[in-house]
């Protein structure tokens, strides 16, 4: 099986039909470079294989028919600063529902560390640019990035509903494959948003997040970790100790925050605390 036959079928399934095709070229060149005989399996084997990674990196964060989304962006068109209707947008991804009753409490303790941010980086941002109205900003600039090509079209509508207090701009970029130079042309941010991506980049060892931090030209960083399981079930040791020393080897200074659903790790990059 080609690798365009391969695509065309995992673009087939409803489940990755929206995440961007560089995404799962990427993919599927991984899965050749790892089994260069793959033309002798089962194409079933094939797809499933490479479906289970891109579940990995983006489905497991998936809740409810993005249809149904749709219809709540109608009404939000009609009143940009609905928060209700926020919410039942925020409700159809699962890393937004998990933070949902705490979205006020995260932004007002991350930015008493940051500061308020003029400029704002969200990497893997799913639906979380739609939390600005929690964030007790006036006005600020936004760029945000991930792979779902949907999402990202959701964003730039709600950037344009919100253009008089966010001059923003969503785009597609796969940060598990980003190499040095493409972070580096990621606009320089006051604050730049990791929230739960770092557990998707670093699927075999933590290489590429230390080089998406290291490289990000950001005040701070937020990175965020999930103290649930996919199943909803509380982990028995959600501290990240491995990004603490990791931090400490490449000489930046971190405070955290911790929820119940959530531990935020907030990195000074070019700021000393």
């Amino acid at each position: 099986m080609e690798k365009e036959d391969i695509l065309r079928k995992i673009k087939q399934s409803k489940k990755y039909k929206t995440i961007s095709e560089g995404v799962i070229l990427a993919e599927i060149e991984k899965y050749i470079r790892k089994n260069p005989r793959y033309e002798i399996y089962k194409d079933k084997k094939i797809l499933s294989e490479i479906k289970a990674e891109l579940h990995k990196i983006h489905g497991s964060f998936q809740k409810i028919s993005k249809r149904k989304r749709e219809k709540y962006f109608e009404k939000l068109e009609k009143n940009s600063e609905d928060e209700e209707i926020v919410k039942k947008i925020l409700l159809t991804n699962r890393s937004t529902k998990e933070r949902l009753e705490n979205y006020e409490k995260i932004y007002k303790k991350i930015f008493e560390i940051t500061g308020k941010p003029e400029t704002i980086v969200d990497l893997g941002c799913g639906l979380n640019p739609l939390s600005f109205i929690f964030m007790n900003l006036n006005k600020a600039k936004y760029s945000a990035y991930d792979i779902d090509e949907e999402d990202i079209l959701l964003i730039n509508k709600y950037f344009h509903l919100m253009k008089k207090r966010v001059s923003g701009k969503a785009e597609i970029m796969n940060l598990s494959s980003v190499n040095e130079k493409d972070i580096q042309k990621i606009p320089k941010a006051d604050v730049c948003f990791m929230f739960k991506l770092v557990d998707v980049l670093d699927r075999r060892n933590h290489k590429q997040s230390e080089k998406v931090i290291k490289n990000l030209n950001s005040d701070y960083i937020v990175v965020s970790f999930s103290k649930r399981t996919l199943s909803g079930k509380k982990m028995n040791f959600p501290r990240r100790g491995w990004i603490e020393k990791m931090l400490e080897r490449i000489g930046l200074k971190f405070e955290k925050i911790d929820f119940e659903s959530e531990i935020f790790y907030v990195i000074a990059k070019n700021i000393n605390f």
